[in-house]
C-alpha cells in the first residue's frame, strides 16, 4: 500500500500521514525511489491497535472514528420519552452480555420492538425486511431473553426505534459515513408551523431521512400520499417505513415502500418535484473517487477539489424543489463563511431567497461544530435580505432593507441600526486596509511539542510564545523554549519574518481580535500569528491601536462570526488614514499600556479615541458597546 492507500485506511490527511512517516509513528515496509509503502497487515494491526486505544501515539482527533462503544444518543428523542430509559437498560444489558452487535443483531432487536409497537399482522411485511431470517431471530432471542423483555409502547411522534438503533451502532462507523443523527429539539424546530407551512397539496420529501425522525414530527393533518424519503442505509429505511406504519395507520404497505426507499438522493433523477424539502443531509462524507468524478459531473457544488457532502446536498434539493418552494436544512454554520463552501454561496445568491436562519450553536451529541437551521426558497432570482428573520439564540430580528452580499462570507448577525454602523465603519474617510500591504506568518508547526518544547530555558533554546500568552498590546513571558531547527519542523515561515524588527502577534484561535507589540523578534507557536503592516505612513502601533480597539472587534463579531482570526478577516478592517499628529497621541496611549497594563481607564481612553478617528456618532458608539460590552478583553493585568 502507497502513502495515500494508508491515509485512506486510517483517515487522515496526506500531510499528516507524511508528517507520522517523518516523526516514525508510521514505518514503511520498504522505500522505491524514496517512496514509501506499507503491508496490508501492518495497516490493519495499526487500525486494530487504535481502535482498542493500545496505541497511545497514534490517539488524536482524526482518529475518533476508530472509537467504538454503546451509548444511548439522549437528545434524539424528546426529554419527556418513557422509552428512553428501558433503551438505557438494553444498552446495559447488551453489555453485560458481551453481545456482539452486528447490523444483523441489531435489526433483530428492533424488529421484535417493532412488531411489539405495530400490534397486529398489517404491517408483518415490513418488519420482515428489516428480519429476513426469522428462525435465526428467534434462535438468538432464545439464548438472550432479558433483551426481549423491555416495556415499550408507541409514543406519538417519539422515534423510540431509531433511538434503539443508532445507539447501538458504532460510532466510528457513524462518524465516518457523515451521520450525525438529529436531536429531537432540532427537528421539532424545522418541522414548527413557524417554518413548515404545509397546504392540503405540499409535497414533502426528506432526502436523507435517517430513521425517519423528521418525517414523524410532521404536522397533523399531513397525509402520508405526499410525504417521501430516502436513504443509502437499508437498516434506516426499513425502520423509516415501520415509522411511517405507526405515525400513518391508515397508509397502505406497498405506498409506503414506494415512497420510503432505498436510493443514493445524489443520484436519483427525480420524476417529481416538490414543494418542501426537509431534514439534515450528511456532512463529510467520504465519497470514494470515483464518486466525486460522478458527482462532479452533475454538480458543480463538487467540481473544487475539497467539497462537502451538504453543499451537493443543498443543490440537488434546489434542483428538485418547484418554483416557490422551500427547502429547510440543518447545516453546519460553516456553510456562511468557510472558503471551500462558496460555490453553494453563489447558487443560493443566484436563484434563492434566506428566509431564515436560526443559530444552534453545538447541538449534536459529542460533535464540536456550530449549526444553523437555515430555510431557503426557491425564486429563481437572485438574493434578496428584505424580510430575512435572524435568530442568533439571544435575539430574533428581521432584516428590512437589502443588503448588498458577497459570495465570499455570508454575514447576517446585525440588525439594521448595526449594519449601518458597519457600513460606516467599512468606508471611513481615506481608508487603508492590509490586503497587499502586509506579511502573515503562520506560527511554526513542529509536528510533535512533546519534542520540540521543553520547559526549561537552557544555553541552546529561546521563548516561544503560543495563542494564550499573547494579551492585547503585550504578551507575557512564557515558560515554554524551543530550538529554532526548521528544517526538522513540519511547518514553519521564513525566519526574517519571527526575526522582523517590529512585528505583531495574535491569537489564532479566538472570538475576540488580540494584538500584541513584539520588538525582541520572538518566535511563536501556530497559535499565535505574526502580522507585519507595510501601509506607508502608518506606524505598526497605531495599526495594532486600531486592530485592538472596540470598533475593530464590532467589526469583525458583525461580519466574521468566527472562533479562528483568518488572514481575510484582517485585510478588511479599514484602517482610517490620520496625520502624524493623531498617530502620537494614539502611540503614545500605546506605549503606556506597553509599560503599565494594569490602568484599564486607558483603554478606554483610547477607544474614544479611535471613534473619534472613525467619526463615529454617540449614537454609533451606543450601539457599538451594547453590542461589544461583557465581551473578554484579554487585557494583560
Amino acid at each position: 500500500m502507497n502513502l495515500r492507500d494508508v491515509c485512506g485506511e486510517l483517515s487522515i490527511s496526506y500531510a499528516t500521514g507524511k508528517n507520522w512517516v517523518k516523526l516514525g509513528k508510521l514505518i514503511p515496509e520498504k522505500l522505491e525511489g524514496g517512496v514509501p509503502y506499507f503491508s496490508a497487515n501492518y495497516v490493519a494491526g495499526l487500525k486494530a491497535e487504535i481502535s482498542s486505544g493500545k496505541n497511545s501515539a497514534l490517539k488524536s482527533r482524526r482518529n475518533k472514528r476508530f472509537i467504538s462503544g454503546n451509548g444511548i444518543y439522549n437528545s434524539y428523542v424528546s426529554d419527556g420519552c418513557t422509552g428512553k430509559r428501558e433503551v438505557d437498560r438494553l444498552l446495559g444489558l447488551l453489555r453485560e452480555e458481551e453481545i456482539s452487535l452486528t447490523l444483523e443483531v441489531i435489526g433483530w432487536i428492533v424488529g421484535f420492538y417493532a412488531e411489539k409497537l405495530l400490534g397486529d399482522g398489517r404491517y408483518s411485511s415490513l418488519v420482515d425486511d428489516l428480519v429476513s431470517d426469522r428462525d435465526k431471530a428467534m434462535a438468538f432471542a432464545k439464548l438472550h431473553p432479558n433483551l426481549f423483555d423491555l416495556d415499550l409502547i408507541y409514543e406519538e411522534k417519539e422515534d423510540i426505534l431509531g433511538l434503539i438503533y443508532i445507539s447501538c451502532k458504532n460510532l466510528g462507523s457513524r462518524k465516518a459515513k457523515g451521520s450525525y443523527y438529529t436531536p429531537s429539539a432540532i427537528v421539532k424546530r424545522v418541522t414548527a408551523p413557524d417554518i413548515l407551512n404545509l397546504t392540503g397539496d405540499s409535497r414533502v420529501l426528506d432526502p436523507c431521512c435517517g430513521t425517519g425522525n423528521f418525517l414523524l414530527q410532521l404536522p397533523e393533518g399531513t397525509e402520508f400520499e405526499n410525504v417521501y424519503g430516502c436513504d443509502i442505509d437499508s437498516v434506516s429505511v426499513c425502520i423509516t417505513r415501520i415509522n411511517m406504519a405507526l405515525r400513518f395507520p391508515e397508509a397502505d404497505p406497498e405506498m409506503i415502500r414506494a415512497h420510503i426507499t432505498e436510493r443514493d438522493y445524489l443520484l436519483w433523477q427525480s420524476p417529481m418535484r416538490f414543494t418542501h424539502i426537509i431534514g439534515n443531509p450528511p456532512w463529510g462524507y467520504e465519497f470514494t473517487d470515483n464518486e466525486k468524478q460522478a458527482l462532479k459531473q452533475l454538480y458543480r457544488t463538487a467540481s473544487a477539489t475539497s467539497f462537502d457532502s451538504f453543499d451537493v446536498f443543498t443543490q440537488k434539493a434546489l434542483l428538485d424543489l418547484k418554483e416557490g418552494g422551500e427547502l429547510t436544512f440543518v447545516l453546519p454554520k460553516s456553510i456562511l463563511n468557510v472558503r471551500v463552501h462558496e460555490p453553494i454561496r453563489r447558487l443560493l445568491l443566484e436563484k434563492t431567497s434566506i428566509e431564515r436562519i436560526e443559530y444552534l450553536g453545538d447541538a449534536f451529541h459529542k460533535v464540536n461544530c456550530p449549526s444553523i437551521i437555515m430555510k431557503i426558497r426557491n425564486t429563481g432570482k437572485e438574493l434578496s435580505t428584505k424580510g430575512l428573520v435572524i435568530d442568533d439564540g439571544t435575539r430574533s430580528f428581521t432584516i428590512e432593507n437589502d443588503r448588498t452580499v458577497d459570495a465570499g462570507n455570508f454575514s447576517f448577525l446585525s440588525t439594521d441600526e448595526e449594519y449601518r454602523v458597519i457600513e460606516k465603519i467599512r468606508n471611513v474617510r481615506a481608508g487603508r486596509f492590509l490586503l497587499n500591504n502586509a506579511d502573515f506568518a503562520l506560527g511554526i508547526v513542529t509536528g510533535s511539542n512533546s519534542e520540540y518544547i521543553s520547559g526549561e530555558k537552557s544555553s541552546d533554546n529561546e521563548m516561544v510564545l503560543r495563542g494564550s500568552d499573547i494579551f492585547k498590546y503585550r504578551y507575557r513571558q512564557a515558560d515554554s523554549y524551543i530550538t529554532f531547527k526548521p528544517d526538522s519542523f513540519q511547518q514553519v515561515a521564513p525566519e526574517y519574518l519571527y526575526r522582523a524588527k517590529e512585528k505583531l502577534l495574535y491569537r489564532f484561535i479566538s472570538s475576540q481580535l488580540v494584538f500584541a507589540y513584539d520588538d525582541k523578534q520572538t518566535l511563536s507557536l501556530n497559535s499565535c500569528n505574526v502580522l507585519i503592516p507595510r501601509i506607508d505612513g502608518l506606524d505598526i502601533k497605531y495599526i495594532m491601536a486600531i486592530l485592538n480597539s472596540g470598533v475593530a472587534q464590532f467589526f469583525y463579531e458583525k461580519q466574521f462570526d468566527s472562533v479562528k482570526i483568518l488572514r481575510a478577516h484582517i485585510e478588511s478592517i479599514p484602517i482610517p488614514y490620520v496625520d502624524s499628529d493623531i498617530q502620537k497621541k494614539v502611540i503614545e496611549m500605546v506605549n503606556r499600556l506597553i509599560v503599565a497594563p494594569q490602568i484599564e481607564s486607558l483603554y478606554d481612553d483610547l477607544d474614544n479615541l479611535i471613534f473619534d478617528i472613525f467619526g463615529l456618532t454617540k449614537d454609533d458608539i451606543r450601539i457599538i458597546r451594547s453590542a461589544t460590552d461583557g465581551a473578554n478583553r484579554f487585557l494583560p493585568i
